[in-house]
């Protein structure tokens, strides 16, 4: 017997950091995008903006989630208020952390009725569709590719889910699937195996769409090691720069993958900004990557990214296992040479299906909570749960060295701390200036008007915003500190 749909919503948690909440990401774009190409109605509900009783009043066919770790706690909490408010509700989670999780998902809570893992969307939202029209669940709880295998999505993103205003006009796109870097503290080995291509006609359409509705329009490149690609990059930057679109874009990349003719060729594309994953400058630290080895060639692709005009920020990673005080320092030497823009990073966490968890043993690391997987969200926030160690270093010494690295990196000025390549692009989208943002980001916080305090503490990503109706007017406080900051400098 078949039954009413109803509305499918699509519910983000407020995220942890609060310039997130600005953001269109790319998930629940897609899981939009499949929905409605099902048919079905689909309604976002942002718990930064929106009250998730206000779209409880009407007969809710299914709830869907996409959750990284920082907000999965917060997944589970709004799926359970939906599941007491509508019990026949179908509620369906996917996204990195359930990926990693598989089956453990069901340990870890009772709330979701299935749960995606990996690529699956394409099946996971047409068995989700299947369900809805004919009251008929799954079979399998689990949905997930057959082999786990990188693959591509074959729908263009709807971003029209996304109402206008509340986000920056920074859209995530993507060109690949997976990292040809094995990097043994990442889990995108995990959440993929090999790599995926969108065909480069099929990006540029992308891209194509978002300008002809958007002039000039900003793009983060989601893939996770784009310099990577080779020839297929190549491929890319040549048809953006022959298609003269009005693109600017930041993207992840690698040191070691950058030529002078790579460089160039990101400059005349459109590229703006780079986010380097450097991890560690000191030889003995088990990052997994070229350079650690040397540094030098750290410093000299900075410097061919800055001949080309592109902000360079550099991500690190302070605990790995052969860190140590000295190698802390050794980094903070690197630094004096490379000359990074920006510079951002945090302590060391272990992360379900890492090469780190999967042989602790060789890398010297102890596990403290053999449980510790199933709470590695709620481990994520608790600073006083120790759940490993490395052979070097205890859980609470790493954070102690994370902030004695980020205070020297301050003190020293070694670049602006964590302005991101991101932060930068939401700054840009509403007319700032690169310079003006350099300048308010080292103000001391005294000197700060009250609407700079709250935008530099929310790109900072220092503090979230108070209330949904802050929230609802942040773009727009943004657009007018920036314009603001280039006012005062022109007088």
């Amino acid at each position: 017997m078949k039954k009413s749909a109803g509305t499918v919503l699509i519910v983000r948690p407020q995220p942890s950091r609060g310039l997130g909440a600005f953001y269109r990401n790319l998930g629940i774009t897609m899981v939009a995008t499949h929905v409605q190409q099902h048919g079905l109605n689909a309604a976002l509900v942002d718990l930064t903006f929106d009250d998730l009783d206000d779209h409880l009043g009407a007969p809710t066919g299914a709830a869907l989630f996409s959750l990284y770790i920082d907000d999965f706690a917060q997944g589970v909490k709004a799926a359970q208020h939906i599941r007491g408010a509508q019990p026949r509700t179908l509620l369906a989670v996917g996204g990195p952390h359930a990926t990693l999780l598989r089956e453990s998902v069901f340990e870890v809570t009772d709330v979701f009725d299935l749960v995606g893992v990996g690529d699956c969307l394409p099946d996971a939202v047409g068995a989700i569709a299947e369900a809805l029209r004919t009251g008929n669940r799954p079979q399998s709880r689990l949905i997930s590719t057959s082999d786990g295998t990188a693959r591509m999505d074959v729908l263009a993103p709807d971003y029209s889910i996304w109402p206008d205003g509340r986000y920056f006009a920074v859209y995530p796109v993507e060109f690949s699937r997976g990292c040809r870097q094995r990097c043994p503290f990442c889990t995108d080995p995990v959440l993929r195996r090999g790599i995926a291509l969108d065909p480069v006609d099929r990006t540029i359409a992308t891209l194509r769409t978002l300008a002809a509705r958007h002039d000039p329009v900003w793009v983060r490149f989601v893939d996770s090691s784009m310099s990577s690609l080779g020839p297929d990059l190549t491929r890319l930057l040549t048809a953006m720069i022959d298609a003269d679109l009005p693109v600017q874009w930041s993207a992840y990349a690698y040191p070691h993958d950058i030529t002078p003719e790579l460089a160039k060729l990101l400059a005349a594309a459109g590229c703006r900004a780079l986010f380097l994953g450097i991890e560690s400058l000191a030889d003995g630290v088990r990052v997994g990557k070229h350079h650690t080895k040397r540094p030098e060639e750290v410093a000299r692709a900075v410097d061919l990214l800055h001949d080309h005009g592109i902000f360079v920020h550099g991500n690190f990673i302070v605990g790995l296992p052969g860190e140590t005080s000295d190698t802390v320092a050794q980094t903070l030497a690197g630094l004096r040479r490379a000359r990074f823009d920006s510079i951002g990073g945090g302590p060391f966490f272990l992360t379900p299906g890492s090469t780190f968890e999967r042989r602790p043993h060789k890398f010297g690391i102890q596990i403290l909570d053999q449980g510790w997987p199933l709470r590695q969200h709620i481990n994520f926030y608790d600073s006083d749960h120790e759940y490993f160690r490395t052979a070097t270093l205890t859980q609470p010494q790493m954070r102690a060295l994370s902030a004695a690295f980020r205070q020297q990196v301050q003190d020293s000025r070694l670049g602006c701390w964590n302005l991101s390549d991101y932060a930068l692009l939401c700054w840009m989208s509403v007319g700032g200036h690169v310079d003006d943002l350099v300048r308010l980001w080292n103000t001391d916080d005294a000197a700060l008007s009250h609407s700079q305090r709250l935008v530099l503490g929310v790109l900072k990503e220092k503090i979230g915003v108070s209330a949904s109706s802050e929230a609802a007017q942040f773009v727009q406080l943004t657009k007018n500190v920036a314009t603001m900051a280039r006012t005062t400098v022109a007088a």
